[in-house]
């Protein structure tokens, strides 16, 4: 007789998961780190090897300092990541470069306005 409960897990499994999440927000640390929900992340830009944009779904932008040079991440225009909790965190996270294997440590988010033109 446990067929009917599994209905019953099953919506609130789906209930959960139809929640909205939270926008990206500032997480008072130790370390003061920013975490960025991976929900809202529309795409990211690399305009050199030490540093990532990261284009937000409501139009903001997140830049990340990496605190080294990361060999080849502006050449490949890519990396990934691997998350257990749907955010990127400054300072705490590691990339892996595309094409190339090489990992790399994130740096400081901070709030991010391209230069207007002139």
């Amino acid at each position: 007789m446990m067929k009917p409960a599994l209905p019953i897990l099953a919506f609130a499994l789906l209930a959960g998961c139809a929640a909205q999440p939270q926008p990206p927000q500032q997480v008072a640390a130790a370390q003061n780190s920013v975490c960025l929900n991976t929900y809202f992340i529309d795409h990211t830009s690399i305009p050199d090897d030490k540093t990532i944009l990261f284009s937000m779904r409501d139009g903001t932008m997140w830049q990340n300092s990496l605190p080294a040079s990361c060999p080849g991440l502006a050449f490949q225009g890519g990396f990934e990541y691997t998350t257990s909790f749907d955010e990127v965190c400054s300072n705490a996270q590691t990339i892996r470069v595309l094409r190339q294997n090489s990992e790399c440590m994130l740096g400081a988010f901070t709030p991010y306005a391209a230069p207007k033109a002139q």
